[in-house]
């Protein structure tokens, strides 16, 4: 048993190793390391949480342009046939470019003429020759006149014009070459030669129109412009051939392109106007003049006693859609400025325009609008945008649309120039799938860099941070090591097999592509919303709050979290019960709270 050694008044327990005062002792030490490690979190976010920040937030502009740079083929072909267009980094926003998916192959030109002795008289006799001209299911009937003496190349020339003013989407364009190919490499008729050519912007996806792919036969389509004599033998003299679409997938290869001009159909726009407001224009017959091409004549509509603007805009819509099938129009939304004036500018109210625009233009065909006396207040000609020709230059040559769509490779692939660039820059037509193995790659370094930049200062954000990009991981992880993509490390960074890669890609392509870019559980798709919804609230706002960082001499931070809460509430309790003295009772004379004795 325990003796107890009584000195005045001091009470010391022998025989046992332990004493009340140890678990007192590490509350009050874990208490004030609590207090310095908070000083020292307070001293590295104000030296280092602006700089991380700024880390984080451009790791993450990196990881949101390595998977702007994923896609996933659509071309129509097995992956291992497959083909991507890959821009070069300065064509971004200046051009859009894809493959073309191969039941959408539309070539731009759909016919080529034998070849003639541009100088050599024509051996049609003088008169009227008529044939027609069929695009899909809408055919015009067109007409040229031979006249005495003339050779070969006039008669060209009235083809070609012929057919460029019709209202077809159809542009014909003589060429002259002394060796075949040299000016289209499928061109083989030396001499002068007319090619027959549809700009692919006016295609649709009916394999009827532009050709391709007959999905209920499963076989090929040609393209759907025809010609036959009504008159004559025009026709029969060109001796017509149709191209043929390409087969199989885009070919791998690069092409140096440089903007010219971009390109923009005839547009006019009228004032916008109070709807419910009566017209201000005279009653009756009113016109506008037009031109487009070689077709010219008025825009006829009537303005009755109280006409309000809403019926006026009305009139002028259908009588102009109802004119000609050059242009079209419609009614659309406008802002006009109301009665109201505040001193410092017009409150804006909603209103109503008209806008008439041509219709699948030729190469230098403008619309034209001429309104008569008194049709000013409508404001066309003020905000009229007249339209231009899109130009570019491929691999040296020269190449004219309208609009501006530029289909390479005998139609596989598109691009359609949306702004005018000087220098010349590459596009590469690449394997899809090994452009599918880099773009992960780029994804998955960028993301491992993020989350290399964040942990080490894990501590100055939010519980969870690091985690928004791990969790699509985290819940899918046994398919994307399936695919070949899983965590290693005690960071748990992601490592990307591409042997593994190729051989799920190889078997369930399907199975890959959802998972990487599907709507509801892609991994692309996911990051990409993390990105922006972290962007959107700015990374600052994800750090912990200021106010939870006091120095050590500073009273008690506020809590982060329910954890913390719990802990403080525990750490006042053992001080309430534990730690209770009564100093003044137990001061000796010196002073001291305790004297010990030998």
């Amino acid at each position: 048993m325990a003796n107890l050694n009584l000195d005045i008044m001091n009470l010391i327990l022998t025989g046992a190793t332990e004493t009340v005062e140890s678990p007192q002792k590490t509350v009050v030490s874990s208490f004030w390391g609590d207090k310095f490690s908070r000083a020292a979190l307070k001293n590295k976010y104000e030296l280092t949480g602006t700089s991380t920040v700024m880390d984080v937030q451009s790791n993450i502009l990196n990881l949101s342009e390595a998977l702007g740079k994923f896609r996933w083929s659509k071309d129509g072909f097995g992956l291992s046939q497959s083909r991507l267009v890959v821009n070069d980094p300065f064509l971004d926003n200046k051009i859009s470019a894809s493959e073309t998916p191969k039941n959408e192959y539309a070539r731009y030109y759909r016919a080529y003429s034998r070849g003639f002795t541009g100088s050599s008289p024509t051996l049609l006799d003088p008169g009227e020759y008529k044939f027609n001209m069929s695009y899909g299911s809408v055919t015009k009937e067109l007409s040229v006149t031979v006249e005495s003496g003339m050779n070969n190349d006039a008669v060209l020339d009235k083809v070609r014009d012929a057919v460029n003013e019709s209202s077809l989407p159809v542009q014909a364009r003589k060429f002259i070459q002394n060796v075949p190919g040299s000016n289209l490499d499928d061109l083989l008729g030396i001499g002068s030669s007319l090619a027959f050519s549809v700009n692919t912007a006016y295609s649709n996806n009916n394999s009827d129109i532009v050709g391709g792919y007959d999905g209920e036969t499963d076989s090929e389509v040609n393209s759907q412009l025809k010609f036959s004599d009504t008159s004559g033998h025009l026709i029969s003299n060109l001796k017509l051939t149709d191209t043929f679409l390409p087969v199989g997938p885009a070919e791998e290869r690069s092409y140096s392109l440089s903007g010219t001009r971009a390109g923009s159909v005839s547009e006019y726009l009228s004032k916008g106007f109070d709807v419910n407001a009566v017209s201000t224009l005279a009653i009756g017959v009113h016109s506008i003049g037009y031109s487009i091409g070689e077709e010219t004549g008025t825009i006829d509509f009537y303005v009755d006693e109280g006409a309000t603007w809403q019926t006026v805009l009305n009139s002028i819509k259908n009588a102009a859609a109802g004119t000609s099938e050059k242009f079209t129009a419609e009614i659309v939304d406008a802002k006009l400025p109301s009665s109201v004036y505040t001193g410092d500018e017009y409150y804006l109210i909603d209103g109503k325009a008209v806008t008439i625009t041509s219709v699948s233009p030729k190469l230098g065909e403008r619309l034209v609008l001429e309104p008569e006396d008194g049709l000013e207040v409508l404001g066309f000609n003020a905000t009229s945008q007249p339209g231009v020709d899109a130009e570019m230059v491929i691999n040296g040559v020269t190449e004219t649309r309208a609009p501006g769509e530029f289909a390479l490779d005998h139609g596989r692939v598109t691009v359609e120039l949306n702004e005018p660039f000087g220098e010349t820059l590459p596009l590469r037509v690449v394997n899809a799938a090994m452009q599918i193995e880099g773009n992960i790659g780029l994804f998955t370094d960028a993301y491992n860099e993020l989350r290399k930049t964040i942990l080490p200062s894990e501590d100055l954000f939010k519980d969870g941070f690091a985690d928004m990009w791990r969790e699509p991981i985290e819940n899918n992880r046994i398919n994307y090591e399936w695919m070949g993509l899983r965590e290693a490390e005690k960071d748990d960074l992601l490592w990307f097999d591409s042997d593994v890669f190729y051989s799920a890609i190889g078997s369930e392509p399907d199975r890959v592509k959802d998972l990487l870019e599907g709507e509801e559980n892609g991994l692309v798709p996911l990051w990409k919303e993390v990105n922006a919804t972290v962007l959107k609230n700015k990374v600052s706002s994800y750090l912990i709050p200021k106010t939870s960082l006091p120095g050590p001499w500073l009273p008690e931070p506020s809590p982060r979290t329910e954890l913390e809460l719990e802990v403080k509430k525990e750490l006042v309790d053992t001080f309430d019960t534990a730690l209770k003295f009564d100093f003044d009772e137990n001061l000796e004379s010196t002073g001291r709270l305790i004297a010990r004795k030998g």
